[in-house]
């Protein structure tokens, strides 16, 4: 047991401590430029961390899809739950979407990587590319009330997808300047990210507290029975289990917020979700990291 504590600690630590750069930058009063560092991971680092994970990793490709296949899955199932409760409780049914989408990219990639290695990156990749193409595409479409395919098409995270997989499964050699530098723009991505969700939780204000803890234990509830149930069905063990477990249970994506604004949603509840459901996971994502290390 001390030993799973300790290794936990070192897995979260680092996590922690990186985002409270970002929350305690903000609280001390200096200046952040969320929209351009959020415009320069989304637009070039993640596609280059992408292209160059898929090109580069070891996981086979088949294993990878497998990953990415239960990702759809659990999106769907996640989906028609959240749709289903908040139609039931009288609620706008569109906030499903923060619901499903969780901070895979923030959070679970540094996780992951923490906890796995490059493996475990790999797998928590294929996954949050997954995650990022439903949310640009379907999930818009939902908080807008309108559908637009282009979305999906211009994505520069779909196009990273589709020439990191080329790459590899041609076995196409690329130039060294290519590698060297997408391995130099992935190398800033998840800090970056990290102390961009501690500046974004700094921001985030809890608005009817009641209702609030309760939709955000449901929402954590359920995504971590589709998460290890998913993995069951897909009979997965070891890294490519934990990773998915990881992904499926991480809590709500800052991103929704900003969506939700955008749309004309209900942004103070979902900022109650994303701030209340980071809190919990200091408490629950210790017993999801014990339980997918045994």
């Amino acid at each position: 047991m001390p030993s799973t504590f300790y290794t936990i600690l070192g897995i979260l630590l680092p996590a922690v401590l990186l985002a409270s750069i970002g929350f305690l930058w903000v609280r001390r009063g200096a200046d952040y430029p969320v929209p351009f560092v959020t415009t320069l991971v989304i637009n070039i680092g993640l596609p280059a961390l992408l292209f160059h994970t898929l090109a580069t990793s070891s996981v086979s490709l088949s294993s990878l899809g497998g990953i990415a296949l239960a990702a759809v899955v659990i999106h769907v199932i996640s989906t028609g739950v959240a749709v289903s409760l908040l139609k039931l409780a009288g609620k706008d049914w569109r906030l499903a979407v923060a619901h499903v989408v969780g901070n895979t990219g923030n959070l679970g990639l540094p996780l992951c990587l923490l906890a796995f290695g490059e493996e475990g990156l790999a797998y928590a990749m294929a996954y949050f590319a997954v995650q990022c193409l439903l949310m640009f595409s379907f999930g818009d479409a939902i908080y807008a009330g309108r559908f637009s395919l282009s979305t999906l098409f211009r994505s520069p995270v779909l196009a990273a997808v589709v020439a990191g997989v080329l790459v590899r499964f041609f076995n196409v050699p690329m130039p060294a300047v290519v590698m060297d530098t997408t391995s130099l723009l992935s190398g800033l991505v998840i800090p970056i990210m990290l102390i961009t969700l501690g500046v974004s939780l700094a921001s985030l204000r809890v608005h009817q507290l009641g209702s609030c803890l309760f939709w955000s234990a449901v929402r954590t509830g359920v995504a971590i029975v589709i998460g290890f149930g998913v993995a069951a069905l897909f009979q997965l063990e070891g890294v490519a289990r934990g990773v998915l477990i990881i992904e499926a249970t991480v809590p709500v994506a800052v991103f929704n917020f900003l969506l939700a604004q955008k749309h004309g949603r209900d942004s103070s509840e979902v900022s109650g979700l994303i701030l209340i459901t980071h809190l919990a996971s200091l408490l629950y994502l210790p017993i999801i990291l014990h339980w997918v290390l045994l």
